[in-house]
């Protein structure tokens, strides 16, 4: 089926080289991480529609122009539909966001949104799958700098110096309210309308992310996670756990949290701790005006899968750049 084509989509050196003619500039440092994740489907619902993905550029130019991509999306739909949606959205989102080479990086994230709702949008089209769609939350690291694209109510956090504090805004009914001043968090949280969603990936034919920039620091704790936790589990109690424990034990900390509350949702954590942010090698700037090794065609690669082929000159740098606890 043309659906199930675009899920296992290959990335298209053509569209990559042509993207790596554009305009932008590299970072010239790279953010070593420690990595921790899980999804669980909850304690009430028959499928879990929620979905992470990661990537790791092997090639070291890839990594100085796109850095390293961290993302959650939250489907929805009904039966298969939502799962479906969130995995071709993160699929997509992150095969065209590495295919546009020099591109501004604001440009690649609209554009890798764009193509994501695309996609979803498409594949919405086929009987059974009417109104399906997904929130799609993403972190691009490239040096010190973070880049969000942000579309729905699933969430991204910065702890820092102990404080958390949410970068992105909950596109939904109730977020809107209390943006507004119609009503206040507390009031928000009780709401019957909290889970209406007023922006998501495939519901409609273009959507608009929000793209924000925030400046990251060694020590800084990035959480991304889906409305399962953030529903259920108090800011205060999400601080705490991101704060005391490292980013695998405390990924399992607060979904356990939010299985205690009663699970009512599949629920997902993505956490990336910097470690330090240390200068890319020379090789990173060379031949700058040919393309770079086209990315793995599995865009969810781990770090060790994506390195598993490259030239022994790099293993240090993605040994070193990108650990999962």
């Amino acid at each position: 089926m043309a659906d199930e084509t675009e899920i296992t989509a290959r990335f298209s050196r053509q569209e990559l080289e042509s993207g790596w003619k554009e305009g932008g500039a590299p970072a010239r440092s790279f953010a070593r991480l420690f990595l921790g994740a899980r999804t669980d489907l909850g304690r009430v619902r028959e499928n879990n529609e929620d979905k992470f993905e990661f990537f790791l550029p092997a090639d070291p130019r890839t990594l100085a122009w796109r850095g390293v991509v961290l993302a959650v999306s939250d489907g929805m739909g009904g039966h298969a539909a939502g799962q479906i949606a969130s995995e071709l959205a993160l699929k997509t989102f992150i095969e065209r966001y590495y295919a546009s080479g020099r591109a501004p990086v604001e440009k690649a994230l609209r554009d890798a949104v764009a193509a994501a709702n695309q996609a979803v949008h498409l594949a919405a089209s086929v009987e059974g799958r009417q109104g399906m769609g997904c929130t799609l939350t993403a972190a691009c690291i490239r040096g010190g700098e973070l880049r969000i694209a942000h579309v729905g109510d699933s969430r991204l956090y910065l702890l820092r110096d102990g404080q958390l504090r949410q970068l992105t805004d909950d596109h939904s009914w109730v977020g809107e309210q209390v943006r507004r001043g119609a009503l206040t968090e507390e009031e928000a949280e009780l709401s019957p309308f909290r889970n209406v969603i007023t922006r998501a990936i495939g519901t409609a034919p273009t959507v608009e992310p929000d793209i924000l920039t925030e400046e990251i620091r060694p020590g800084d704790t990035l959480l991304l996670c889906s409305d399962g936790l953030s529903g259920v589990v108090s800011r205060e109690e999400i601080e705490a756990a991101a704060a005391q424990a490292g980013p695998s034990e405390a990924c399992a900390q607060l979904v356990r949290m939010a299985l205690d509350a009663g699970g009512p949702d599949n629920v997902t954590v993505l956490i990336a701790r910097v470690e330090s942010i240390e200068p890319l090698p020379e090789e990173a700037f060379q031949e700058a005006d040919e393309a770079p090794a086209a990315p793995a065609d599995d865009a969810a690669a781990s770090p060790e899968d994506s390195g598993a082929d490259a030239p022994r000159r790099r293993k240090g740098l993605l040994g070193s750049l990108f650990h999962r606890e």
